[in-house]
């Protein structure tokens, strides 16, 4: 992908392991959602019609974890199994003989196969099972761009499956895009929204840039070389190996000339090509995945949201629609009808989003209306003061003076006595949070005001979402 991803080996096999070897913890309950006469229920004729369309899907999967009807060679339930050389090569010049990537085994391939086969069992059963949500995706994008179908098995090497994977260097998602990179094959990123976590755009995005390159070196090892460490590193390699005109390119003879990750780069994603396909020969067996691809579903949508209301409203645990639509970083979803944004669901509950979506779009969270209401209550209480807040003011020095601003909707509060430890100037600010704001972009309009300290006054924590109406406390500078 490009040279400053040096590190994502390292990155995929050590850092996310926490995260790839664990067990699902998401869509093993759904709750359902308790009566109310405003929920528009599904009809049942169309629902018993979906439930026809989706069975053929089901009835016609092999994807199964039943340890005891993959288990074909009978190997106990802690067997390890380790072959010859001879074996894996004439495993692996079988997996050529389909492929038009160029197969090759040797010792550096036979160090990958031991780690996915052997030290990292764990996550590779995890990969298993994760492919039954991913793989679908990339075969038919790869498909569609005339690419070899093994060519999914690089965002094992990338991301571990794991579509929120960041790397040190900041590439980011399922195919690990850095941001420049991303925008040269239109992967937007905003502070709400990073299309490069989207699988989907990604997917896409990697499939462009993977024919961009083997347009340039004809050589499919090459290009995942050139995915990892970029052309420029490539191309300083091919000079300094100094091949004959006439010679073919590949990429095992500039392989010594490549940075250290970029040698290891493609013997890797062999390993993991090998392992995946041998799974069952290994006494690998994939992990029950949170959902599978055929359950899911997709709709556009044209009003900004935050996924906290579907979870509200269908009853859909949060964590579970943050899983399915991982590029709403902060979970907001702002769309508008110029520019809606695509929304994924359990295939089960799509039917309940279209028959509510107006109503949920409206709908406040518990939390939302609590809010509501205090901020109504704290309105009255300055529209008519009580004895106490009253006697309050008058202990103070100065009373306090308010101005608004038409434009941010501000209250101006000067309290020279108050707070003294954390206000030396005694001037507050209290914001008005509008659509679209963030805690970023508001503390970039007062001067010296940081994102930490509007946080601090105010109480926030770092995984506090803000709304429209509420309130923020600002200490001025000067």
């Amino acid at each position: 992908m490009h040279l400053y991803k040096k590190g994502i080996l390292l990155f995929v096999l050590s850092s996310i392991i926490h995260f790839s070897a664990s067990a699902f913890p998401l869509f093993s309950s759904l709750p359902q959602r308790p009566p109310d006469s405003s929920f528009l229920k599904d009809n049942p004729v169309v629902a018993q019609l979906d439930s026809l369309a989706t069975l053929k899907f089901f009835t016609n999967s092999t994807f199964t974890t039943d340890v005891s009807k993959l288990n074909i060679y009978k190997f106990p339930a802690d067997s390890v199994p380790v072959y010859d050389d001879s074996v894996y090569s004439k495993r692996i010049q079988t997996m050529g003989i389909n492929s038009p990537f160029e197969y090759v085994y040797n010792q550096q391939v036979r160090n990958y196969i031991d780690v996915y086969s052997v030290k990292k069992r764990k996550l590779t059963s995890r990969l298993l099972g994760m492919a039954e949500i991913y793989f679908p995706l990339f075969e038919e994008q790869l498909d569609k761009h005339n690419l070899p179908l093994e060519l999914k098995y690089l965002a094992i090497i990338e991301s571990a499956l794991n579509p929120i994977a960041k790397s040190r260097c900041g590439a980011s998602g399922l195919w690990q895009f850095m941001l420049n990179t991303g925008k040269m094959y239109d992967l937007k990123v905003t502070s709400y929204v990073d299309d490069r976590l989207d699988p989907y755009k990604s997917t896409v995005a990697a499939c462009e840039h993977l024919g961009d390159l083997y347009n340039i070196y004809h050589d499919w090892a090459i290009v995942l070389a050139a995915y990892n460490a970029g052309s420029g590193c490539i191309n300083r390699a091919i000079r300094t190996a100094n091949l004959d005109t006439n010679e073919r390119l590949t990429y095992w003879k500039i392989q010594k000339y490549l940075p250290m990750e970029t040698q290891n780069y493609v013997p890797a994603f062999i390993g993991a090509s090998y392992t995946m396909t041998y799974a069952t020969e290994h006494n690998l067996y994939p992990v029950q995945p949170p959902v599978m691809h055929c359950e899911l579903d997709t709709i556009k949508v044209t009003q900004d949201f935050n996924i906290s209301q579907i979870s509200s409203y269908l009853c859909l645990p949060a964590e579970d629609i943050k899983f399915l639509n991982p590029a709403y970083k902060k979970g907001i979803i702002p769309a508008t009808k110029d520019n809606p944004y695509v929304l994924c669901l359990p295939r089960q509950y799509m039917d309940d989003f279209i028959n509510n979506e107006n109503a949920i779009y409206c709908y406040k969270t518990p939390q939302e209306a609590k809010y509501q209401e205090q901020l109504k209550l704290m309105s009255s209480t300055k529209t008519s003061p009580s004895p106490v807040m009253a006697k309050a003011k008058t202990a103070t020095t100065q009373t306090p003076v308010k101005t608004q601003t038409q434009e941010n909707k501000t209250e101006v509060v000067t309290q020279k006595t108050a707070t003294p430890k954390t206000n030396a100037t005694g001037k507050f600010v209290y914001h008005t949070v509008q659509k679209g704001d963030s805690l970023w972009s508001i503390a970039g309009r007062y001067k010296g005001v940081t994102v930490e300290e509007i946080r601090r006054l105010n109480n926030l924590s770092t995984k506090t979402v803000i709304y429209p109406g509420q309130k923020l406390k600002i200490n001025l500078k000067g």
